[in-house]
């Protein structure tokens, strides 16, 4: 996982001088950095011009989230400064609940409140935690880091789109510029002839090593050659010089009916290897799809993968999803569940099947503009055994139920690709959404039904 890096502000009023605060700033920071975090700490400004020599500071050191740490009443002229000076930086205001219970003032919960309404007025997003410096609020301050790297990294992004959506798919389109303008991604765009030339020109020596990993990967259980393997895995070749070349974050091909039906070849293999060297992708140039896929990768630091959703299964309180097969095989857990196969429908190719490991998983998918506005759909769940399915499978119960689950698609307009991660990061995508104005959607809890 990336080692987010915060910049961090002491937020006091600049009359006071109390001793208190100096051993809670030693603390936050020593704290922060034990978590795992890199921390940037500014000087104490007590003047809007000092407050904007602390933002310059944090802006040169590519913060991924300045924490400003409200001790005291404030200087609401002072946060106001060093607002606007990192304005583009996702923020987080951290207060302690107070600074001295049996003294009152200055209260840093004044402070808090001052400068919110303030920033909010202002129009700058910030998320907020409230909390003595224990292991709860440190971990709520790490998540917002997490997902402030995140939201940074994704304005950087470059995503390859190679081919156009495949037939009939019209709740994959979105437009370029709606998601540059949304949340800064590039999208970078590719013919499919471009690949496929690319793909017959690859070295058959690197396509063979390419199909010796991949089977090594896999226990060695496989019902296609390695020739055919190597074969189809000149598309992995193609796609490695393809991200290399261009810079590109993560991909997303047309794979069918051109390669799958029409040359007998399928990417799946190609992308499971490219999951496995850190490389985000997505079937059927779905790029809203990509983008989920991404987001919840670099939050897990581990592969992610974006399914169909493939079966209601009610008895269970379940929802199957399955792709093809062109999932990372690390996500079965064990090596020996995964099987190289040819294509589940029509006997071409090469897939990579197997059942996702039991556990506790993330699901999400970033949906198409309504009115201008970007949503992002989030449920947990937990994985429980899939036997006897063709494909990359995963069986999982929904929180709070696969009715309500499904109920929330049906009426948030959830298209029909679903990302999914191993892990509980649904606080860091309601920071990714709180930090990038995206509308953060879940399933209602029971309570809420209610």
């Amino acid at each position: 996982m990336n080692q987010p890096r915060i910049g961090f502000v002491t937020c006091i009023h600049p009359l006071y001088d109390l001793p208190a605060v100096a051993a809670w700033r030693e603390n936050a920071i020593g704290e922060l950095r034990k978590s795992g975090c890199e921390v940037i700490a500014g000087a104490i400004p007590r003047t809007p011009a000092d407050a904007g020599e602390v933002a310059a500071h944090l802006a040169k050191h590519e913060v991924d989230l300045v924490v400003m740490f409200f001790c005291s009443w404030v200087s609401e002229d002072v946060t106001l400064a060093l607002a606007r000076g990192v304005w583009d930086i996702p923020m987080l205001l951290w207060a302690l609940p107070y600074l001295d219970l049996d003294i009152p003032m200055p209260s840093p919960m004044s402070g808090l409140t001052a400068s919110g309404s303030n920033l909010r007025r202002l129009g700058k997003r910030f998320a907020y935690a409230i909390g003595s410096v224990n292991a709860a609020t440190v971990e709520q301050v790490v998540r917002g880091a997490r997902a402030g790297a995140a939201a940074r990294a994704l304005r950087r992004a470059r995503m390859g789109v190679v081919g156009d959506p495949c037939p009939g798919m019209a709740d994959v389109a979105v437009d370029d510029s709606d998601l540059e303008q949304a949340l800064g991604v590039t999208t970078v765009h590719f013919e499919l002839d471009e690949l496929v030339r690319a793909a017959q020109a690859a070295p058959p020596g690197e396509a063979k090593r390419a199909a010796q990993r991949l089977i090594a990967a896999t226990g060695g259980r496989s019902e296609v050659s390695e020739t055919v393997l190597a074969d189809n895995l000149r598309i992995y070749v193609a796609l490695q010089e393809m991200v290399r070349a261009n810079q590109l974050d993560a991909y997303c091909v047309r794979c069918w009916p051109e390669l799958r039906n029409g040359l007998g070849i399928t990417a799946c293999t190609a992308h499971a290897l490219m999951a496995r060297d850190g490389i985000s992708s997505t079937c059927e140039v779905d790029v809203t799809a990509l983008i989920t896929t991404w987001l919840l990768s670099r939050l897990a630091g581990a592969p992610a993968f974006n399914f169909d959703i493939t079966g209601y299964l009610e008895d269970e309180d379940a929802i199957q999803f399955a792709h093809c097969g062109a999932a990372d095989p690390s996500l079965a857990g064990d090596p020996g569940r995964v099987n190289l196969r040819v294509h589940m429908r029509t006997a071409t190719g090469a897939t990579v099947e197997f059942p996702f490991r039991e556990g506790s998983v993330t699901l999400a998918k970033l949906l198409r503009p309504i009115d201008g506005k970007f949503r992002l759909f989030v449920a947990g769940g937990r994985v429980i055994p899939s036997e006897g399915v063709r494909g990359s499978v995963a069986t999982v119960r929904p929180e709070p139920s696969a009715e309500a689950f499904l109920a929330t698609m049906m009426h948030q307009a959830v298209e029909h690709h679903v990302a999914l991660v191993y892990g509980c990061w649904k606080r860091e995508l309601e920071l990714f959404c709180e930090f990038t104005g995206v509308e953060f959607v879940s399933p209602p809890t029971a309570e809420a039904r209610q």
